[in-house]
């Protein structure tokens, strides 16, 4: 989510969508803020290439889900937030041959340290004002993460796997 490297991992995606809306009367889509592509995740990606990566793949995605970009008129303005947050595990080893449940000895835990990472990519009908569709996708990520392009667009594919949504009758 972050999601670009978490394609080797295992992804949870979550949709969240209004089903009274007719996704297929969507045909452009903008940036939420005045049409500006405007980041909102880590620090360290505001003058990276992996901004650049990440818009290219949102705009590659819609594009292949029949959208066009319109900064004048659109139907859909979309949003994202990136979050990449440091957590641990403390693993404890007992030793085979014990057979009763003990406290383990502080020498025999082992701390592992990863990366969460998650995006949340949301559209809003822009005449009605209001979020019609919302993807979230959470994964962990290698300490060091190679964010390459294709990985950034394998990512952004699984949050718009299931857009637009199906219908239902």
């Amino acid at each position: 989510m972050l999601l670009f490297t978490l394609t080797a991992c295992e992804v949870h995606v979550k949709n969240v969508y209004d089903k009274t809306v007719d996704f297929s009367e969507y045909k452009t889509f903008c940036w939420m803020n005045g049409c500006e592509f405007d980041f909102d995740g880590p620090g360290y990606f505001k003058d990276s290439l992996v901004r650049k990566n990440l818009k290219a793949a949102i705009i590659s995605e819609l594009k292949e889900k029949g959208l066009t970009i319109d900064t004048d008129n659109p139907d859909l303005l979309i949003g994202f937030t990136v979050a990449l947050t440091d957590e641990q595990a403390i693993i404890f080893n007992r030793p085979e041959e014990s057979q009763f449940n003990i406290q383990p000895l502080e020498h025999e835990r082992e701390i592992i340290n990863y990366l969460k990472g998650s995006i949340i990519i949301g559209m809003a009908d822009k005449k009605q004002s209001r979020m019609v569709w919302e993807s979230q996708a959470i994964g962990y990520l290698e300490r060091r993460p190679d964010f390459t392009p294709e990985d950034i667009q394998k990512g952004i594919k699984k949050v718009f796997k299931n857009y637009p949504p199906k219908k239902r009758n």
